[in-house]
């Protein structure tokens, strides 16, 4: 039997977007130097809250935690934005979920792109059929995927990555659920398949190093 942690360990680590190369910031949680890219931007709002910048274009100072919840969760916990500020801002208890809704939410903003371009399809027989006609270049699963179908999927030698669950892909696709998804090729059309893996791994890296 395929061990479904094997067939996702390629993707499931966070990876920087395609392309992005930038000076080292520091993280105000742990103190680790990384790449624009491996880190989440802060800024503070005009009413002092603090606000996730995952595009990184937000005027302001910025304010960079590793991209991992249990270093959100402990820059809020300690009070760590407001140190960085220098200021009496507020970091919201519910940040680190926050930023998790984010992460998904753009991944997802991603795959819809691709998916309006006639890119992406949903349901396994539709996955099988673009992996079968040598069209597909990267495979997406629901967190709830395992077992056999996971299995054959991996068996295609295709990246595959976790990304939300069967509702959040469905609504994607107009459905109630949807476990497996294919993404096709890219071609002259569209470059989809590094921003959507890259989104996908940085979200799982994210929710992989927390608390919760």
């Amino acid at each position: 039997m395929i061990d479904s942690a094997d067939i996702l360990s390629r993707t499931d680590a966070p990876a920087p977007a395609a392309g992005g190369v930038g000076p080292l910031r520091t993280c105000i949680a742990t103190g680790e130097q990384a790449a624009p890219e491996r880190m989440i931007r802060f800024v503070v709002g005009p009413d002092g809250d603090v606000v996730p910048d995952l595009a990184r274009r937000l005027p302001g100072r910025g304010m960079w935690v590793k991209a991992s919840r249990a270093a959100v969760e402990r820059a809020v916990a300690r009070r760590l934005f407001a140190r960085a500020a220098r200021a009496a801002v507020k970091a919201a208890d519910d940040l680190p979920e926050r930023v998790d809704r984010l992460l998904l939410e753009r991944a997802l903003a991603d795959l819809g792109r691709a998916r309006r371009a006639g890119r992406a399809v949903a349901g396994f027989a539709k996955v099988e059929q673009m992996i079968g006609r040598g069209r597909a270049g990267l495979l997406l699963v629901a967190s709830e995927a395992d077992g056999d179908g996971l299995g054959k999927l991996g068996a295609s030698g295709l990246p595959i990555a976790r990304l939300g669950d069967a509702a959040a892909l469905g609504r994607l696709f107009g459905r109630e659920h949807a476990v497996y998804v294919a993404v096709a090729r890219d071609d002259a059309g569209g470059a989809f398949i590094g921003r959507i893996e890259a989104g996908a791994a940085r979200w799982c890296g994210y929710r992989q190093n927390g608390s919760s």
